[in-house]
């Protein structure tokens, strides 16, 4: 056995360091998932695997143009990416019990920079810069007489995983929870603390369970009461993946996933928020029990076909205290429930040439259900008390530029509930075409 994994290592080592002479760029970023599955069949155990990034990283250094660069030694990989998105934006709302229809037209674009290193011993960080400053959207509107715009920090992580089982990652990071837009808007960065743990059961099937605790205000604890105690969501849930059926060569390809979580706050404060439909205001009365999950089948309609159904549901335990107490509707229904079911369907994975994908979800949202800090941005411009449906399609130009479009339609549950801060539209569209680049 120990024969056998020297050999496999040295095998590895030589394919590495051709890989590294007629492709290093490509090799640099795809190396990591090979050593993965090297680790995972036993054939490598962890710090080998870690000694083999490194020395790969120093052959990459030593043998390439790109040792020019003075990088760090302790860089096991180091990407940048980022993306430019020019979107075309026509919207239509009308306010509750309302005469008027506002219409508007937006010429729109986004801006986004990442980098994300990984390091020796299992150690990461990363950081990401975008357009705008809302937590729920880095779109920018073309304005102001052809003027400069502003960057903002959006991401600066740091991140731990000892070993393929536990990840854990602080500051302010992409949201690792296992969720839609019903609840999460995809934009939004949380900032605090996430701890995964992943468990490998047969197969390919895993068991996780994953938990954050989000810092969403800092309070002078000088202050008495709620009012000078820093706001903290904390996020926990359950992810279950299994894999069935096969494909001709015996390739498990169909898979189901179930995520049960719950969502609570303390009782704290929240202000200086500005994101779409902000509630500035206590943090009462939110104590959510979630479960999201997909099925996806596999070459459904030939090779590389793909078709899903996916759900997202909110159930408040707190509805009522919610919406009578702290939205200051004493006579309301509470409407705690929220939900979301969609299909899809696609061919590729969405990143080569030709590759193409449709979707379509409808969902309700009732006034007590979720937090309007968090939900999507574009549905309802972000308004609690409506139903709708999302219509979105995208087709890859090349393996870098997509195109999409994205409608929205919305319509009130409730015509004569008037709440003039998360629920104050009737109805609303929104029609979004796209044109994004990425690098």
């Amino acid at each position: 056995m120990l024969f056998v994994r020297s050999l496999s290592r040295s095998l590895a080592i030589v394919a590495g360091g051709w890989a590294l002479l007629v492709g290093a760029p490509l090799f640099a970023q795809d190396s990591g998932p090979l050593i993965d599955l090297l680790v995972r069949k036993g054939i490598i155990n962890d710090q080998e695997a870690e000694d083999l990034r490194t020395e790969l990283v120093k052959e990459f250094v030593a043998n390439t143009s790109a040792g020019k660069l003075n990088l760090s030694s302790t860089l096991t990989e180091f990407k940048l990416s980022g993306d430019i998105r020019l979107r075309h934006q026509v919207e239509t709302q009308a306010p509750q019990n309302g005469t008027v229809t506002n219409e508007r037209t937006r010429e729109r674009f986004r801006f986004r920079f990442n980098g994300d290193a990984l390091l020796q011993k299992g150690w990461g960080a990363g950081f990401a810069f975008e357009t705008a400053p809302a937590a729920d959207s880095g779109n920018q509107t073309f304005q102001d007489g052809n003027g400069d715009y502003s960057l903002y920090l959006a991401r600066a992580y740091v991140s731990w995983q000892p070993n393929l089982n536990w990840l854990v990652v602080a500051g302010k990071q992409r949201n690792l929870l296992y969720t839609t837009d019903l609840l999460w808007d995809s934009d939004i960065n949380p900032q605090g603390v996430t701890e995964v743990y992943k468990h490998f059961l047969a197969g390919k099937d895993t068991f996780e369970v994953r938990a954050s605790q989000v810092l969403m205000d800092d309070r002078a604890e000088s202050t008495a009461g709620p009012n000078g105690r820093d706001a903290w969501l904390f996020a926990q849930q359950v992810v279950y993946t299994k894999w069935f059926g096969r494909d001709a060569i015996g390739n498990q390809t169909n898979s189901l996933i179930v995520a049960p979580g719950l969502m609570l706050y303390n009782q704290s404060v929240l202000d200086g928020l500005d994101n779409e439909t902000p509630f500035n205001g206590t943090t009462r009365g939110l104590g959510l029990v979630t479960f999201a999950g997909e099925a996806n089948w596999a070459n459904v309609a030939g090779s590389g076909t793909q078709f899903k159904v996916y759900w997202d549901s909110s159930y408040n335990l707190e509805a009522e205290r919610r919406v009578r107490r702290v939205y200051g509707l004493p006579t309301a229904d509470k409407d705690p429930l929220a939900w979301l079911v969609g299909v899809g369907y696609a061919f590729g994975t969405g990143k080569i040439q030709g590759d193409y994908s449709l979707r379509l979800d409808y969902r309700r949202v009732g006034l007590g259900a979720v937090d309007p800090n968090l939900n999507d941005s574009d549905f309802a411009f972000g308004n609690l008390n409506q139903q709708g449906f999302k219509l979105s399609g995208s087709y890859n130009v090349t393996d870098f530029a997509n195109l999409n479009l994205t409608y929205f339609h919305t319509t009130d549950i409730r015509e004569t509930l008037i709440q003039p801060t998360v629920a104050r539209n009737d109805h609303s569209q929104i029609l979004q075409a796209d044109l994004v680049v990425k690098f």
